[in-house]
Parts: C-alpha cells; sequence; structure tokens
C-alpha cells in the first residue's frame, strides 16, 4: 500500500502528490510531507481565519512564506509577513497565525505530536460571530422560496477561436467551435437562486417561438419552477454573443422588443403574482425594460406583496426620474450607477449623495452597486455604509447584477439582517465575476469566502 507521507517506519522512496496526507483545519490544510524525527508540513492559510493561540514544549518551528500574507503574534510582538519571509518559534512560545490573504506557509520543525500541542483558545475566523450568523444564513437557503417577476431572456454564447482578419474588413474571423446558451435576465436571477439552494418560481413573458422554448427547457433544467406566459406576437428577447478563446468577446447582438404586456396578459400575470405570493417567502423584480414593468404593473406587484407582507427586492431598469413614483413601497431597490443617477434626476453627484436622495424619496433602503467600487447601502435616516469589493479576477460581468439580487431575496426571505444580506451578496459578485459567461454560485463556494 502506498504510503501518504514519511514517517519513522516508512522505507517508500517515491511519494505521489496524489495521495499526499491532509488534515482539514478550520484555517485551511496541512499537507504533511514528513514527520519522524523532524517535521515538514505545507499550510493553506485562508484569508480571515487564524489558528489557535498555541504553544509547544518540545516542538521546535520553522515558518517560511510561499505565498500570500500572514499576520504572525509571536508572544507579545506582531508582525505581517509577506512571501520570502520566514521565522524561528521556539519551544514554550505562543504563537497564532492569521491569514490577511489566500496563503501557502511551510513548516520545518522537529517531530510533530499533538500532546505536544498546548491551545487556549480555538482555531476559527477572525470574526467568529459574524461567520457563524453567516455561515448558518447559508445553510438554510433551502427552507426559502423565492418569487421572481421580471423581463426573462435567452444568453447564447458562439465561441471560437481567431487566427486571421477578413479580407472583407479589417474584422476578425472567429472559427466556430461551441455554442452554449443559458437562461438571462429575470431567468438568470431565478437560476442562481436554484443554485443557491433556495426554491424558485418565475413568471414572466416569452414569444412563440424556438428561442423561448429553449429558454422553457433551460430553466426548469436548472430545477426552477416556470410559469412564463406565451406571447404569439411576442419575439423572445436573446442576447448572443460572439466569444475568441475564452473570455475576448467580439460583438453582442440583441434581438429584443420592448413592447407591453396586453391588458389580458397583465390580469393573467397579476392574478398568477397574487396566487403564488401566499406559497412564497420573498418578491424579487428583475426589471431588464423589456416591457413587463409598466408602471401600473409595478406599483401592482408591490402592492400585492405589501398586502401579504413580503419583502419585495427591486432590481431597477429606469428610463429617468419618474420611474420613483412607481417603485414606492419596495424593502431594497440594488440600482448600479448610471441607473442611481437617472432615478435621482441628477448628473455628476457622487454615490453617496445619490443614494442619500434616493433613499429618502422612497423612504427605503437603497444599495448602490458600484462595480470595482464594491456597494454603497443608504439608509433614509442613517449614515450609510461601504462594502469594498471581493472581485480577485474579472472574467464575465455578465449577470453578476443577479447573482447579487438572488442572495438579497434569499436573506430578506429568511428574515437575515439587511447587513449580512448585503455582504453575502458583495462576497457572492466577487465569486460570479470570476467566471465566464452568465453563471451561478454554490453555497459551497459562498461558504468558502466568509
Amino acid at each position: 500500500m502506498e504510503e501518504s507521507y514519511v514517517h519513522p517506519r516508512s522505507r517508500q522512496s517515491f511519494f505521489s502528490g496524489a495521495s499526499v496526507h491532509k488534515e482539514k483545519k478550520q484555517w485551511g490544510e496541512e499537507h504533511w510531507i514528513v514527520n519522524k524525527e523532524y517535521c515538514g508540513k505545507k499550510l493553506l492559510l485562508k484569508k480571515d481565519r487564524r489558528c489557535s493561540l498555541h504553544t509547544h514544549k518540545q516542538k521546535d518551528e520553522v515558518f517560511y512564506i510561499q505565498k500570500g500574507r500572514v499576520l504572525l503574534e509571536l508572544g507579545k510582538e506582531s508582525r505581517t509577513l509577506t512571501p520570502g519571509d520566514f521565522v524561528h518559534i521556539p519551544s514554550n512560545t505562543p504563537h497564532r497565525f492569521t491569514g490577511l490573504q489566500d496563503s501557502e506557509i511551510f513548516e520545518f520543525s522537529t517531530t510533530h505530536s499533538e500532546d505536544d500541542s498546548f491551545r487556549t483558545e480555538y482555531s476559527g475566523h477572525v470574526e467568529q460571530k459574524r461567520y457563524d450568523r453567516q455561515a448558518a444564513l447559508i445553510r438554510s437557503f433551502k427552507k426559502c422560496s423565492v418569487l421572481v417577476v421580471g423581463d426573462v431572456m435567452l444568453d447564447t454564447y458562439f465561441s471560437g477561436s481567431v487566427d486571421r482578419i477578413s479580407p472583407e474588413a479589417p474584422i476578425p474571423v472567429v472559427h466556430f467551435r461551441q455554442k452554449t446558451s443559458f437562461p438571462g435576465g429575470a431567468a438568470n436571477a431565478a437560476r442562481n437562486i436554484a443554485a443557491l439552494g433556495a426554491r424558485a418560481t418565475l413568471l414572466g413573458l416569452r414569444g412563440d417561438d424556438d428561442a423561448g422554448r429553449e429558454l422553457d427547457a433551460l430553466i426548469k433544467k436548472e430545477k426552477v419552477r416556470s410559469l412564463l406566459l406565451v406571447d404569439p406576437k411576442r419575439s423572445t428577447t436573446q442576447k448572443q454573443r460572439i466569444v475568441a478563446g475564452s473570455k475576448h468577446q467580439i460583438v453582442r447582438l440583441d434581438i429584443e422588443e420592448q413592447s407591453s404586456p396586453s391588458p389580458a396578459q397583465v390580469r393573467s400575470l397579476l392574478k398568477r403574482v397574487e396566487r403564488e405570493l401566499s406559497k412564497h417567502d420573498v418578491l424579487l423584480l428583475s426589471d431588464y425594460a423589456k416591457g413587463i414593468f409598466t408602471p401600473a404593473v409595478l406599483r401592482a406587484c408591490i402592492a400585492l406583496a405589501r398586502r401579504k407582507k413580503k419583502p419585495v427586492v427591486l432590481d431597477p431598469k429606469p428610463l429617468d426620474a419618474s420611474y420613483l413614483a412607481s417603485a414606492r413601497g419596495v424593502t431594497l431597490m440594488t440600482p448600479n450607477r448610471r441607473e442611481a443617477l437617472l432615478l435621482s434626476g441628477r448628473a455628476n453627484i457622487s454615490p453617496e449623495e445619490t443614494g442619500k436622495i434616493l433613499a429618502t424619496a422612497l423612504k427605503t433602503d437603497i444599495l448602490l452597486t458600484l462595480g470595482a467600487d464594491g456597494m454603497l447601502l443608504s439608509h433614509p435616516r442613517k449614515a450609510h455604509e461601504r462594502f469594498p469589493t471581493f472581485v480577485r479576477e474579472v472574467a464575465d460581468v455578465s449577470g453578476a447584477g443577479d447573482t447579487v439580487v438572488a442572495v438579497l431575496a434569499i436573506v430578506l426571505g429568511l428574515k437575515g439582517k439587511l447587513l449580512d444580506a448585503v455582504d453575502l451578496s458583495n462576497r457572492a459578485a466577487g465569486i460570479v465575476v470570476g467566471k465566464a459567461g452568465t453563471a451561478t454560485v454554490s453555497p459551497a463556494e459562498l461558504l468558502d469566502v466568509l
């Protein structure tokens, strides 16, 4: 039988990295290399996690920082360690490591024995109360049911490679490799809700066409309950993107119409909203300005939810400041920077001023999504709160707003704290923009970035 690390009885010369002995820890993971008269390990320390404050009566250690940034507390001294730094910790010296970033550390020491470890606390998270509260929320996502109403669309990606310029015009020639399609718009918000483990029901309008049927099939495949109305006079909204390689978008083609639903369709839609609200914990209104949300429909949806005492999250798509009159009564509205300025009727004012204007006008909380600048939560009577971005690498921002409102709706539907809802949605956005295409986030991924 193949060994997974070197120990006093080892006779093996070569060891496979695939079978290395790994020990999960509250702060990350240990990869054991050797533990005989000397010990060697690789430590994977997660951001915002720390090991317990502890001492060894016999063990003498040296730690080398391979990657990341680490806060070392050594006796009464604290020091930030960066790649290339190493530290000697003699026996009987209290010490603790905290990950300022995801980090890799190599440990070289005398023989390790658990009997020689003396701890004065548990390992865990830097903000343990917040972590415990938010982790419990994520694990309870499956108890939440969200009704999503909005503009649905089909997102399609035609991907290929580029190795020449067209002789017809100075444009790249994309050699087609693959076509992939995803639910988009309000359908992507519903898809994100389902991916997070909650239950989602989707209401909207689609055309009686191939794109509409494909969209409906994709929605059901994502375990979303689809109650889409079919309009034979409407074309299903489509966004078709041509992508070179894995990330570079060449062009986007939009196939859409922005006509309002007929009076009969409005009656049918609102009847379904009223019937379904009693079965759900929260209402999410996803407006992409494709026609479904006339001022009357928006007001009616909010009024129905208020009557049944359900929280309402609105992801708006305003044309101008008149939109505000129809949005009164929402629990939380989530405009981006441009949308917030349109709603305020002002130009060239700060996000802080914009948020305050909107929160005061609607007498509710406003969450401004600011891309690389994170998020700004504005209140009618309190000071605003900033949430810096958690983005590590941007691959594609398509649909990130849908991920944000999906998390917000679930947490508010579970009667969680607003600050937790915003914090979790901000972390989820940081994950999803690192993925190519219209993507989702799983509960495990969200737990991993708490």
